[in-house]
């Protein structure tokens, strides 16, 4: 198995004006499940473009956050269906999402 790499940053502000302006600054919305939380993230769209273009969406990989390093699933993408433009992704952790892992509280 390939190594894939993702950078994350945590996400404050939501909504739709806030997911906007994500895209505009080339990143894409998303979400980090931890347990039955979820953390809302953003991801650099020209890592994740050619991961899932090439493995679709079930595929593994070691997300950056924080400093941190976590193993995770690409659960599910969403996509403009004309366009195949990614609108969001899902992540989820492969350690069952303890809280310690991801030095967020």
């Amino acid at each position: 198995m390939e190594g894939f790499e993702l950078n994350i940053e945590n996400r404050t502000a939501l909504g739709t004006s806030a997911s906007r302006k994500v895209k505009r600054e080339g990143k894409i919305p998303g979400v980090l499940y931890q347990g039955d939380k979820s953390i809302p993230i953003s991801l650099i769209e020209d890592e994740i473009r050619p991961i899932v273009d090439k493995n679709g969406s079930d595929v593994l990989v070691n997300v950056n956050l924080n400093g941190k390093r976590i193993k995770a699933k690409i659960h599910e993408v969403q996509r403009k269906p004309v366009s195949d433009e990614i609108l969001h992704v899902d992540l989820m952790p492969l350690d069952g999402g303890k809280e310690d892992s991801f030095g967020v509280h």
